[in-house]
């Protein structure tokens, strides 16, 4: 039986070297199991430069930097200090729970969706012209947060409107991300704009 145990082990650590690794749900008593699950239903985030295995082949061509984050963005925010995640936000390739800015989209917001606790709003032609997420509260300071995005341009910071805490605006490759901080200094929310 150790044999077939030992036998299936090292097909598992080949197939995954070989084919990538893959996320699966699995019901367990195991208080570790269950939180893993929980994190699968709430939410997670991945991203990073997408090269792949490529073996042999000596020109490597550069692709954008990319992030995915789907559920709830209050659940956890670790994922707003990843570095892909913020090389993705200046390169303006983040999608939240399935939705990314269109880069394209001018005017206003015509109308908004929530999924999740994030909000879309959409211009008049049906582009995604701002996605605005709640974090988890008291969790991330400002400190934290600009360390973790010191590689992206600042263009301003201040107090926000109704003296709720303070703001501070980055530049994206074409337009900017707004990032909005508590009268505590904790990260609450941050919006993406086209």
């Amino acid at each position: 039986m150790r044999k077939v145990g030992k036998v299936l082990s090292a097909t598992v650590v080949i197939s995954t070297l070989i084919v990538g690794s893959s996320a699966a749900y699995i019901t367990s008593d195991s208080k570790d199991a269950q939180a893993a699950e929980q994190v699968q239903k709430w939410g997670h985030g991945e991203g990073g430069s997408s090269n792949g295995n490529v073996e042999g082949d000596t020109h490597l061509k550069a692709e954008t930097p990319w992030y995915n984050y789907e559920g709830y963005t209050t659940y956890d925010p670790s994922f707003t200090q990843d570095y892909n995640f913020v090389r993705a936000l200046k390169y303006e390739n983040v999608s939240i729970n399935g939705y990314k800015i269109d880069p394209n989209s001018n005017g206003g917001y015509d109308y908004s969706k929530t999924v999740y606790d994030t909000t879309i709003n959409f211009n008049d032609k049906d582009e995604v012209a701002m996605i605005e997420f709640d974090t988890k509260p008291d969790t991330i300071t400002k400190k934290e947060f600009k360390q973790a995005h010191k590689s992206n341009n600042i263009l301003t910071e201040g107090t926000t409107p109704g003296d709720v805490g303070t703001f501070v605006r980055y530049e994206t490759k074409d337009s900017y991300y707004n990032v909005y901080f508590d009268k505590q200094g904790y990260l609450y929310e941050i919006e993406i704009h086209s």
